[in-house]
């Protein structure tokens, strides 16, 4: 569909930004929610608005967002992401579903493999029972800047190259994702926001 963005690699765009939660963890008696607001184009003529807020403390990070297309179909996500400071890996799950009700469901783990590197693998399971697998790598190029590599193999064994990059810098950012499908095509899908945040301390309950 023209006014959608490709589905079900909605799923994969979702889980070039999962590991961003933890780029910045909040102290451990804060909670900090990241807001998201922009707009999103794709490669075959699709726009629309996107929104998002991640919740972040104590090592766990939930995101809740929305889409809506031009067409005026809306659709939403969510997912959890909870980190292991001591084994330096993550779990990571969710749940996508598009305007015409159509779903996808991803769950994977992911690793700290360097400072401001991480690699993540998994699966992605549509509501039609096809499953799909992804894995990737997530750098961080700069300050506000991530690159991610990425790689989702569809159940019949053909296989989708991507990469992401994301960018944020005073409180506006841009994404850029492109897409290689099998068979050859080249899709780039692209998005603007802007981003806050907002640290609340958690209160300590009376004895």
């Amino acid at each position: 569909m023209k006014s959608d963005p490709l589905f079900p690699y909605v799923a994969a765009a979702i889980l070039a930004g999962t590991l961003l939660a933890f780029a910045s963890p909040a102290r451990a008696a804060d909670e900090t929610q990241v807001t998201r607001k922009g707009n999103w184009t794709t490669g075959n003529g699709g726009s629309g608005t996107a929104s998002s807020t991640t919740t972040r403390s104590n090592g766990a990070a939930n995101t809740q967002g929305a889409w809506t297309n031009a067409a005026g179909g809306t659709g939403n996500w969510q997912s959890q992401r909870t980190w292991n400071s001591a084994t330096k890996t993550a779990t990571v799950n969710g749940t996508a579903t598009r305007p015409n009700g159509s779903t996808a469901t991803w769950q994977g783990t992911a690793t700290k493999t360097a400072p401001g590197s991480f690699a993540d693998k998994g699966t992605i399971t549509l509501s039609n029972g096809k499953t799909y697998t992804y894995s990737g790598t997530d750098t961080r190029q700069s300050p506000g800047t991530w690159d991610r590599q990425g790689v989702v193999t569809t159940p019949s064994g053909a296989t989708i190259n991507r990469n992401v990059v994301t960018s944020v810098s005073g409180g506006t950012g841009t994404r850029t994702a492109t897409s290689t499908l099998p068979s050859g095509q080249t899709v780039t899908n692209t998005s603007t926001f802007t981003q806050t945040s907002a640290t609340v301390a958690q209160s300590t309950p009376s004895p």
